[in-house]
C-alpha cells in the first residue's frame, strides 16, 4: 500500500513540474511604458502599412496591469491594432519566449528590445499561424 501512495506522490508531483506555461507578474515590466505603433504587416492581404508615431500609442502600466490604447488612425488600412480603450493585460512566459494576453485573450508572441517591441499574431503558445498580422512598435 505504501508503494502505491508513493507512485501516486511522485505521479503528481511529475505533472506539476511538468508545466511548461507561466503567468509570472514580473513579466509585465518588459512592455512597461508608452509605444507607438509604425507598422502593421502580414495578415491574408499581405498588408505593410507605415503610421506616424503619435498616431497610435499603447501605454502598458505594469503596476496597474492595464494597457490604455490611443488610437487616431483614420486611414482606411485593414488592420491598425487595438481600438482606443482601456484593456487589462498579462505577459506569458513559455521558456524563453514571452506571448502578451490582452483582456483573457493571447493576442501573440512579443520580443521587446530598448526601443523596439514586435508584436507577432502568428506566434502564440497553441502554435503558429501564417495570417495573423505583425506589429512594430517604438519608444
Amino acid at each position: 500500500m505504501k508503494v502505491h501512495g508513493i507512485i501516486l506522490s511522485l505521479g503528481i508531483l511529475l505533472v506539476l513540474l511538468g508545466c511548461t506555461t507561466e503567468n509570472s507578474h514580473g513579466n509585465e515590466v518588459l512592455v512597461r511604458g508608452s509605444w507607438n505603433l509604425t507598422n502593421v504587416s502580414g495578415g491574408f492581404a499581405g498588408v505593410d502599412d507605415d503610421f506616424e508615431k503619435g498616431k497610435i500609442v499603447w501605454e502598458f502600466d505594469a503596476k496597474a496591469d492595464t494597457l490604455m490604447v490611443v488610437n487616431n488612425d483614420e486611414s482606411n488600412s485593414i488592420y491598425n491594432g487595438l481600438p482606443t480603450a482601456t484593456y487589462t493585460y498579462s505577459v506569458l512566459q513559455e521558456k524563453d519566449k514571452f506571448y502578451l494576453v490582452v483582456n483573457d485573450k493571447e493576442i501573440g508572441g512579443i520580443t521587446v528590445g530598448e526601443t523596439k517591441l514586435l508584436l507577432d499574431q502568428n506566434s502564440t503558445t497553441f502554435g503558429s499561424g501564417a495570417d495573423g498580422f505583425i506589429l512594430v512598435f517604438e519608444k
